[in-house]
């Protein structure tokens, strides 16, 4: 019997739980999908359409589907806003942030039959390579460029329209060093090409298990044609677009494997092998709570070192899986490699404990 078996069978649940609590977790909490900035609107009214306007921006975000961002698909789940507000702030340049009560705003796409996209997302690196001609080739780092007599460098620029995408879509991301550690790992070729496993290795670097790769021939934010991957371990989407349709389309693609529906909700039944210790109890069970897409977690049994839990579950069992594939804390596996036991499971992983980006 392994020693984790053996101290549950002895009633040490107590000690576990608190475990759960002290561990972190993997994934990317992203905290402002319930907030939005905008312009305030002049005339009559003005915070009050002010306070509609973000709270589209905020559907957005929290679905992943653009068409609930137009006042009509707005005014179809709400006519008042303002009652959906928990605080708002001016800002300067005329514009007001608006923070919205997250749990209203579930309720109230869970009653229309929409889907609910959790905060916890992926987390992308962006790799995105620029070919100017002339042999001007280069790999578009995360750090700002030096200030040049007050001039803003069109790489600011690039940068500055990425990240806002990314940021009205609630998906979190990364832009590489490209220092010298990086260099070692991948090339321009890599990006230009579209190698994607020495980039999905070198992203990990910065705890990311998904890359978004943008291949453009100019360092302009208003580049015309833009060829960008979204690639993750187990799957790849390729397109063209702006600047901003790389972030935009990821965050759309992404939403609809992992956004899921208060209807769909059902309990299932998880086995996840190699659970050597009680830290790595702690770690998992912290790990399955964190999750939005799982509402209840519960042990149903522990054999040698496969632990079984009773997941209640926001969703199906493929949006679980893509769910859990996001990163590597869990491989899956076959019921083959289980030991026989009375129940056959829905889903099986094993535990790689690979929450730290590789070195």
């Amino acid at each position: 019997m392994s020693a984790l078996a053996d101290l549950m069978q002895r009633g040490c649940l107590l000690l576990l739980l608190a475990l759960v609590c002290t561990v972190p977790a993997h994934a990317v909490r992203v905290e402002s999908i319930y907030s939005a900035e905008t312009e305030m609107p002049a005339g009559n009214n003005a915070l009050g359409r002010a306070f509609e306007q973000a709270l589209s921006r905020v559907l957005v975000k929290v679905t992943g589907m653009s068409s609930l961002g137009s006042p009509a698909a707005r005014r179809s789940l709400t006519t008042d806003a303002a009652a959906l507000v928990r605080q708002y702030s001016r800002l300067a340049d005329n514009r007001i942030r608006v923070d919205f009560d997250g749990a209203a705003v579930r309720r109230l796409l869970d009653s229309a039959g929409q889907p609910v996209w959790g905060a916890d997302r992926p987390l992308l690196a962006v790799w995105y390579a620029i070919d100017a001609g002339n042999g001007q080739r280069e790999i578009l780092s995360g750090e700002a460029e030096p200030a040049r007599r007050g001039r803003i460098d069109a790489r600011d620029s690039l940068r500055e329209q990425l990240l806002a995408a990314a940021e009205e879509r609630g998906l979190p991301v990364v832009l590489p060093l490209v220092d010298a550690e990086d260099l070692g790992r991948v090339s321009f070729a890599d990006v230009w090409g579209d190698f994607r496993e020495p980039l999905l290795a070198a992203s990990r670097r910065y705890g990311a298990d998904a890359v978004l790769i943008g291949r453009a021939r100019s360092r302009a934010a208003d580049a015309g044609r833009v060829r960008w991957t979204l690639a993750t371990r187990n799957d790849y989407q390729v397109w063209e677009g702006s600047v901003s349709d790389g972030p935009v389309r990821a965050a759309e693609y992404l939403s609809q494997r992992l956004a899921t529906f208060a209807d769909a909700s059902g309990a299932l039944h998880v086995v996840i092998a190699n659970v050597g210790s009680l830290d790595d109890f702690g770690r998992i069970s912290r790990y399955l709570r964190s999750l939005s897409i799982i509402e209840d977690a519960t042990v149903a049994a522990v054999r040698a070192d496969n632990v079984e839990f009773e997941l209640q579950v926001r969703g199906d069992r493929a949006r679980l899986r893509a769910t859990l594939a996001a990163n590597s804390l869990l491989a899956e596996i076959p019921d083959a490699a289980l030991p026989a036991s009375g129940r056959r499971p829905d889903l099986s992983y094993r535990w790689t404990g690979r929450d730290q980006p590789a070195p």
